[in-house]
């Protein structure tokens, strides 16, 4: 892979990349960037060109099929930890918010097979603003993992952005109950306590 075509890729080029992933025969890269331009018909020509398609190749057919509200095939925990995540923030910083909303729409689902996908949800709402959403689905994750202690942490950092510091000090308490000596934990503790103190 060409590392013109990553850095494209990354500044989210993604026409761009597509020319150049295309060119060397990478058809998942020049399928998710087609997909990424929103032309998911080109993306699916991309992914049926394999005969013995790969896990993530097999995880974007999946995603087509999602965007439209179908499940046609089931994903598997490694697809779901590996890449539900990236494509959610892939979507979103695509302004193709319908599709990551459709995938969102699919988390129950995703949860049967890989119990940590609120978490991989909340992570990839946090990561791109949506503080609210966030704290929605770390509130499903603790349902199911109360001692997770990052998903204690991420509620905290966004508590802490929403300016909700007692609520921060209150998760980063949690997270620390799991996780007594995780010194990012302790660490943003102190920056808490400065805030409230």
């Amino acid at each position: 892979m060409s590392r013109k075509a990553k850095d494209l890729f990354y500044k989210g080029d993604y026409a761009g990349a597509f020319e150049i992933f295309k060119k060397e025969n990478l058809n998942y890269e020049a399928g998710l960037c087609a997909l990424l331009c929103g032309d998911e018909y080109v993306a699916k020509d991309f992914w049926t060109r394999d005969e013995n398609p790969d896990v993530a190749t097999k995880w974007g057919l999946i995603v087509l099929n999602i965007i439209h509200l179908k499940i046609k095939e089931h994903p598997t925990f490694f697809q779901l930890r590996a890449f539900l995540e990236v494509y959610i923030s892939l979507f979103i910083e695509s302004k193709n918010l319908p599709w990551a909303e459709n995938l969102i729409s699919a988390c129950d689902i995703f949860a049967r097979y890989n119990p940590e996908s609120y978490k991989f949800i909340a992570r990839a709402l946090f990561a791109n603003g949506y503080l609210q959403l966030a704290h929605k689905f770390l509130d499903e994750s603790k349902k199911l993992f109360y001692f997770d202690p990052e998903a204690h942490f991420i509620d905290s950092q966004a508590y802490f952005l929403e300016e909700k510091y007692s609520e921060a000090l209150k998760s980063i308490n949690e997270t620390l109950k799991s996780a007594k000596d995780y010194y990012p934990a302790l660490e943003f503790k102190k920056i808490i306590e400065k805030r409230l103190y």
